[in-house]
């Protein structure tokens, strides 16, 4: 900045540095500003499993916000793809050490959209004093142990320090239960033991790094006829200054459960409208909206799991980060960015206004998942051919001679679009049919979760929902 330059913040008032005055040119946002604009500098801690990549973050950005990216040394020295695309992107990359994070020049605030990375923002922010979320809240035990004491749960959890406590814990409860990590995202790790074998599954597979906890099995309800969507939804909630509102809720298509791997739980894909009646829904909001106050959510947007159980709705978890592969679903229904919303909060911009529910347009993002993530991909599909099957948007394939596990057991991720609810059902059952023949060499289809799923769009029974 040149000697004389005054920086001004939104409201007109003197801005600190940790606004930056752009003077022509391109910006990272890659759009050429008004000369002269301050903007502020937020900086992203990110990570190569995020809920939003690189490209998301540089989109949100957009006009009136200077990106900052910063990454764990340990991260860009086993992931140097994601700091060389950062810095073409946003420019320098700032590599920081987790034990003693420094972070050069002055911001207006810190986010990350990786569980992994939760502390070390918070730790920068602390350490700058500028805008960030607490990462306490984010540690899964802690909230089940906090929403029990306030009422805001009636699900039990106890700490485990390892395999050998898992016996005691089937004393107090019996079976089922949950064991799940203190951090972690898209039910990685998940595992429900309701049988002594899997419960001696979940022992024998105890990893060597993180940390477990055990809770209490939410009762389902009653199976619903003709339901096709899961008995769960996510309620995005975004948080300023102590206030908490509903961003959108997003019906889920059913997890499916790998048999041989200690009962590992696997996400397959969320849907917009979700499914609720409004009673329904307004019972789940109340409830989120709710377990935010009593944990003391911080500023940002969060992503809440919550299970339409027998005995009415039930936290699942809370995510302190934005979900990941949602906002490529409210962006193409509604225009609203979950990224830039986040962004947003730490930078003190004005927040987007909520987004429009209305309207019968449906869509939908799957992840169809392989039986098992042993063994290496057989077939031979492309995005082209998955966009023939009737995807509009292809963000994953399977690589043909890869481990399946390379994609986390994921045959591919695409988006689905339809005029209403019941065209985008019909469009998923084609869509699902099409690709038990692209991946058959696979056993995509057979007697597994692309098999049920077919059949319950369809209406009709079938072996392996039984």
């Amino acid at each position: 900045m040149r000697a004389g330059d005054r920086l001004f913040a939104p409201d007109g008032s003197p801005a600190t540095s940790a606004w930056t005055t752009v003077r022509g040119g391109v910006d990272p946002g890659g759009a050429s500003p008004e000369a002269g604009r301050a903007k502020p500098r937020v900086g992203v801690v990110l990570s190569p499993r995020g809920a939003a990549g690189v490209r998301d973050i540089l989109i949100a950005a957009g006009r009136d916000i200077v990106v900052v990216p910063v990454l764990r040394r340990e991260v860009s020295a086993q992931w140097p793809g994601l700091a060389t695309v950062a810095g073409r992107l946003f420019g320098e990359v700032v590599e920081v050490d987790a034990a003693d994070p420094v972070v050069p020049g002055p911001l207006a605030g810190i986010v990350t959209f990786g569980d992994a990375e939760l502390e070390l923002a918070a730790a920068i922010g602390s350490r700058l004093g500028v805008r960030h979320r607490d990462a306490g809240p984010a540690d899964k035990y802690v909230q089940r142990s906090t929403l029990a004491r306030h009422g805001v749960s009636r699900i039990g959890a106890l700490p485990l320090a390892g395999p050998d406590d898992l016996d005691s814990v089937r004393g107090e409860w019996g079976l089922p239960f949950v064991v799940k990590p203190r951090r972690g995202a898209g039910g990685a790790d998940v595992t429900v033991a309701r049988t002594e074998r899997q419960l001696q599954e979940i022992k024998e597979s105890w990893p060597r790094q993180g940390v477990r906890f055990a809770e209490q099995f939410i009762p389902d309800a009653a199976h619903r006829a003709g339901a096709w969507h899961a008995d769960y939804v996510s309620v995005e909630v975004q948080s300023m200054s102590g206030r908490h509102d509903v961003i959108t809720v997003f019906g889920k298509f059913p997890v499916h459960t790998r048999s041989g791997a200690a009962a590992q739980v696997v996400t397959t894909g969320d849907i917009l409208p979700d499914a609720l009646d409004e009673q329904t829904r307004r019972q789940v909001t109340d409830l989120v909206l709710r377990a935010h106050e009593v944990l003391g959510i911080g500023d940002g947007v969060t992503h809440t799991e919550v299970k339409l159980g027998a005995d009415g709705p039930e936290i699942i978890e809370i995510n302190c980060r934005i979900g990941g592969h949602l906002n490529r679903l409210l962006r193409r229904r509604s225009g609203f960015d979950l990224v830039r919303q986040a962004l947003l909060c730490v930078a003190g911009l004005p927040l987007q206004p909520l987004p429009d529910a209305e309207g019968e347009r449906a869509v939908a993002g799957l992840f169809i998942p392989f039986a098992s993530t042993a063994g290496t991909v057989a077939s031979q599909v492309s995005p082209v051919d998955l966009r023939a099957a009737g995807a509009v948007a292809v963000d994953e394939v399977a690589r043909p001679g890869a481990s399946r596990s390379e994609s986390d057991g994921i045959a591919c991720n695409v988006v689905l679009d339809g005029a209403d609810p019941s065209a985008l059902r019909h469009s998923a059952a084609v869509f699902l049919e099409r690709v038990r023949e692209l991946f058959a060499a696979d056993g995509v289809g057979v007697e597994d979760w692309t098999e049920a799923m077919v059949a319950k769009l369809r209406g009709e029974p079938s072996e392996a929902q039984a």
